[in-house]
């Protein structure tokens, strides 16, 4: 299989960059057969680099799908449908031995995008239930796969309470102080203000990404820091401390297209058997019922702190619920469907 994408990087601290990286390693480590060509962003799993325009036609890159004669898997980062839909057309018109294309952030298509999509004859795997069968209208429930991918159940470990009291006390917190956990992008549209709301009686603490320091909402940062709410935004090689720590995450985002279709970091708080408060975005809603999350249904602020606080005192067990959802399950659709 012939691997196509702009994801693959040395820094890992983005959602849809975490599930490439992870997708690739696991399918390199599994088979000798698959060739990793990059563009863009360059990383060590890549066997070929190459210099593209933004419609991929490249003399090379297409000399390479035919030389090779393998399905191509495209993994692309998230861009305007639009512009997605000419590359993987494009892409369709020299990959005659078939093409999956992985989405993993759909936002609205316009009539010309879906056209475009549907002419390619690509089939297209989607991390969230919503967003598959929202897609399967414009090319057909055939070309639409769900796959549940997101976490490392490896690395992603329950702590005992010591552990976590260790943790806290190592980055600077209050070990005897419930731990509100957010991790992601730092603006407006995430909705992280609601964070403020919590700042009074919990640690609240907001882990963000540091490929996006650059797009930061200045002045809503400085309302969260006036709120003794505590920021990191430096890249932290053991992250799953950070959620080891926590004593309940929570995922205020609502907004459609402002996080990957499944929460990354809901999967691996849960992985580390942390009670998620989240909205119901995207494939959470396939954990609706399930012991350990609480959905949203009021951001008053009273409404919230009563949630929280029945998410910290709970005893509910998260981690069995997104065992399926392990990267090694996900390489293995693949593995077995891209040769």
């Amino acid at each position: 299989m012939l691997i196509l994408s702009n994801c693959l990087t040395k820094v890992v601290d983005e959602g849809c960059i975490k599930v490439a990286n992870s997708l690739v390693k696991r399918l390199k480590n599994n088979s000798d057969n698959h060739f990793v060509v990059t563009y863009e962003r360059e990383s060590a799993l890549s066997d070929e680099h190459l210099s593209l325009n933004k419609f991929l036609i490249s003399k090379r890159l297409f000399s390479l799908i035919k030389e090779r004669g393998e399905r191509v898997l495209y993994l692309p980062f998230p861009a305007k449908p639009i512009s997605t839909a000419i590359r993987v057309f494009i892409l369709s018109l020299f990959a005659k031995c078939g093409m999956d294309v992985l989405i993993t952030m759909q936002n609205e298509c316009d009539f010309v995008s879906k056209l475009l999509f549907k002419l390619s004859g690509a089939n297209f795997v989607f991390l969230s239930a919503p967003a598959a069968a929202r897609f399967s209208k414009h090319v057909g429930e055939k070309r639409v796969k769900h796959l549940k991918c997101g976490v490392d159940t490896k690395r992603f470990l329950p702590v005992d309470q010591d552990k976590a009291r260790a943790l806290k006390e190592k980055y600077g917190l209050d070990s005897d102080r419930a731990v509100v956990l957010h991790v992601g992008h730092l603006n407006r549209g995430r909705n992280v203000a609601e964070l403020l709301k919590l700042a009074d009686e919990f640690t609240v603490l907001l882990v963000t990404s540091t490929l996006t320091k650059s797009e930061q909402d200045k002045e809503l940062r400085a309302s969260l820091e006036a709120a003794n709410i505590k920021i990191i935004d430096d890249y932290i090689p053991d992250i799953e401390e950070i959620y080891q720590l926590s004593d309940v995450y929570f995922f205020p985002v609502v907004e459609y297209g402002k996080c990957i279709d499944v929460p990354l970091s809901c999967l691996e708080a849960a992985a580390c058997n942390k009670c998620v408060v989240t909205t119901d975005y995207g494939e959470m809603k396939e954990f609706c019922g399930k012991d350990g999350f609480y959905f949203i249904d009021s951001f008053e602020k009273d409404d919230l702190k009563t949630l929280v606080k029945k998410a910290i005192s709970s005893k509910a067990q998260t981690r069995s619920a997104v065992l399926e959802y392990d990267f090694d399950n996900a390489a293995l659709y693949f593995g077995l469907d891209g040769e």
